[in-house]
């Protein structure tokens, strides 16, 4: 043994050539095995590339066919008369009271029967029945009538022509809405809308689920994509508009998931209504299996063809849900998919729009790639997938076709399995004189090998030990060299990095820095809705003119430290202080709905903080406070000495309307007291010249019970930092 740690290893090389003959076998199979693989999986993706190619037209070309069914629809007598006689009818209802045990229908109808079916198809909560009783008189009275009057259940209520009731609102639904209803079964839409153009309201549903007769701008479901359909379309006002939306889960169609195709409604030139289809997703899921016949077009016992949208969860049904739900939900318990999510996918009826599917493929189909290859699927098993991308209006989905690697590679295993058994009956005759030397000659080269691939998973504080003074030991002393060389560097790289860091983040927010650390040079957002805040510290120049440079310097950074601890609170992000004017936004790096009231809570917040300072310091502090919601443009200024700022009318106007004749007021914009007047008691105050506006309304609010001026002393009297006078 210890001669043989002395031969060189040209001497352990010939010894090797001992293997030769087993080699020559395995080298042999391996060819036969990896041509056999390889054709397998060219025709294999081949297969699959076309499958995927052709569902993608036939997707593409549903809902080509949608929009040039909406389309002309709109362009029928029957369209454009329906919208014009709905929409009188409708508005004849606005003075139709209903008596108060029919007001009282209505109520039962969400408190015994909707809301708590809801609930059922709701991931968690409990909706409460009065946020979606409608409360227009029109909505009241045609609910009542064709809804919680009518008895048949939700999905089933377009089976009433006329309900009854003598009105001219029935007898115009009578005589469209079998028309409607014949187009709605023949084309599989889910429900057709007719929506008023100048009001939003939703003059005429087929279905009569809870958004009929409500209005889409301020009622309960203002928030969905039918609204948003009906907004885009509303806002184009051309007579060739087409818009559709993603699929996304309907809260009037309890929960179900569903897409809108909506477009514009003209009489002669006037603009007068939009006309809506609802389509489920089970024309998707028919189109890409095929009607349930995976086998018939190659997908073989494990192969799919599945839809994701942008946000990486399923836009069709997945094949082991349509052919066994008990078992798919039992995979997807030991897939490790949380029970509460298991759950919420059963009851809702579909994984549409739930699921998760983020995958490699699906990762790079939706970054606008499309390919074929090898990858797990979110069960975590090998699969050969073909991906693309599919784009419609705004958004994007990814296709992507697959087969389990297992049922693929069948006819290449068995082969291998000939190999294996007739490579059985040589091999061992060769391994049993030669196995003690290769495994002698091994092990050093195993150990460098184990060394090296931690090296490259990012271990740096390796060591190979090894005894022998051949070729190999002086690799290992070496190796071993160029290790701890790489250990001190990466330790050195590591403490700048962290360095590096913590001074990015004191500069820019996390998301904007870590974008500029993966390279991006040029970084400007635009943002549409967001509310910006302008602040300015009124005293604090007289203050700072009667004390030392540095004490005046310590209480600002008093105050807007203070400032800067309330932001995460009430989710606002700083911009930057200029002076004594401190600028933040709400609904910037991370988007929010009430980013107006949770910038107003954080303005009362400032002015506290002001009081609060003033009653520490003995100083006489206030501030003027200008908000504004709307678009802004963010991005970083400079290069070599850079800031993250933000620019717009939107900031120019909340700065413009900043400065009143009294201190703390927070004065408003108009969007702002849109939101927040059911909130807080708004005072109209002077209009305010903004350039390129005009004069814009103001409204004001002192939002503190004792006015700032309370704690007001000279400003020669001032407490220093330290405490003392």
């Amino acid at each position: 043994m210890r001669l043989l740690n002395h031969l060189s290893i040209q001497s352990k090389l010939l010894l090797a050539l001992l293997l030769t003959s087993i080699l020559s076998i395995l080298i042999t199979g391996y060819i036969g095995y990896s041509s056999g693989r390889t054709a397998l999986t060219n025709k294999i993706f081949d297969q699959l590339v076309g499958l995927r190619t052709a569902k993608a037209e036939e997707v593409r070309s549903y809902f080509g066919f949608v929009q040039n069914h909406v389309l002309t629809m709109s362009e029928s007598p029957l369209a454009v008369d329906a919208v014009k006689e709905f929409k009188a009818a409708y508005q004849k209802l606005n003075n139709q009271a209903l008596p108060a045990p029919q007001l009282a229908a209505v109520d039962r109808y969400y408190s015994d029967i909707f809301v708590p079916d809801l609930a059922q198809r709701l991931e968690e909560g409990t909706p409460a029945a009065e946020v979606y009783v409608p409360q227009t008189p029109n909505a009241r009275y045609l609910q009542y009538h064709y809804i919680a009057k009518n008895d048949l259940a939700l999905g089933k209520k377009d089976e009433i022509d006329n309900a009854g009731d003598g009105s001219e609102y029935s007898q115009v639904h009578q005589k469209y809405h079998p028309l409607f209803k014949s187009i709605a079964e023949k084309f599989k839409y889910k429900d057709v809308y007719l929506v008023d153009a100048d009001t939003g309201n939703v003059i005429y549903s087929l279905e009569k689920e809870p958004d009929f007769g409500t209005n889409l701008r301020s009622g309960p479901f203002a928030g969905t994509n039918l609204a948003a359909a009906v907004d885009e379309a509303n806002k184009s006002r051309d007579p060739n508009f087409v818009t559709v939306t993603d699929f996304a889960t309907y809260r009037p169609s309890l929960n179900a998931p569903s897409a809108f195709i909506a477009t514009t409604v003209f009489d002669n030139a006037k603009f007068i209504g939009v006309l809506v289809f609802q389509a489920p997703a089970d024309e998707i899921t028919r189109i890409l299996t095929a009607n349930a016949q995976w086998e018939k077009v190659g997908l073989g016992k494990t192969g799919a063809i599945s839809l994701i949208g942008s946000d990486y969860t399923l836009r069709s049904l997945p094949r082991p849900y349509v052919e066994n739900r008990d078992k798919y939900f039992e995979t997807l318990g030991n897939a490790g998919l949380p029970p509460e999510q298991v759950d919420y996918i059963r009851r809702l009826g579909t994984p549409v729009t739930v699921l998760p599917a983020r995958t490699t493929a699906v990762e790079k189909a939706l970054a606008g790639r499309e390919g074929a290859e090898i990858f797990r699927n979110f069960r975590g098993i090998p699969v050969l997938g073909a991906y693309q991308p599919i784009q419609f209006g705004n958004f994007n989905w990814a296709l992507v076709a697959l087969m389990d690697v297992e049922e693929a590679f069948a006819p290449v295993n068995q082969l291998v399995r000939r190999i294996l058994v007739s490579s059985a009956i040589l091999i061992p005759l060769v391994a049993l004189f030669s196995y003690w030397l290769a495994r002698l000659f091994v092990k050093p080269i195993e150990r460098l090998i184990a060394a090296t691939r931690r090296i490259a998973a990012g271990e740096t504080d390796v060591e190979v030990k090894m005894k022998s003074n051949d070729e190999l030991g002086e690799l290992a002393r070496s190796f071993n060299q160029m290790a701890y060389s790489l250990h001190q560097n990466e330790l050195a790289i590591e403490q700048k990095d962290r360095e590096n860091d913590r001074l990015l983040l004191n500069i820019l927010p996390p998301s904007i820095a870590n974008r500029l650390k993966n390279g991006e040079q040029q970084i400007a957002d635009t943002f549409s809705n967001i509310s910006v805040l302008y602040a300015e510290v009124e005293g604090f120049n007289e203050l700072s003119a009667n004390l030392p440079a540095n004490e005046a310097i310590v209480l600002l950074n008093d105050l807007v430290g203070a400032f800067d601890e309330a932001l995460e609170t009430y989710g606002v992000e700083k911009v930057k202080t200029v002076g004594n004017a401190y600028i933040a936004t709400c609904g910037l790096s991370v988007p929010r709905v009430d980013h107006s009231k949770r910038m107003m809570d954080y303005a009362i917040e400032m002015l506290n903080i002001v009081q609060r300072f003033n009653q520490q310091y003995n100083t006489s502090l206030g501030l003027d406070i200008g908000m504004d919601s709307g678009a802004v443009v963010a991005g970083i200024v400079g290069k070599s000495k850079f800031i993250y700022d933000v620019l717009g009318d939107t900031l120019n106007t909340a700065r413009a309307i900043h400065s009143s004749p009294d201190r703390n007021i927070i004065q408003v914009t108009q969007p702002v007291h849109a939101v927040l007047h059911d909130l807080h008691p708004f005072e109209r105050g002077k209009d305010v010249a903004i350039k390129g506006k005009g004069m814009i309304p103001v409204w004001a609010i002192k939002p503190l019970s004792s006015d700032l001026s309370d704690h007001h002393h000279d400003n020669g009297a001032v407490l220093s930092t330290s405490g003392q006078l």
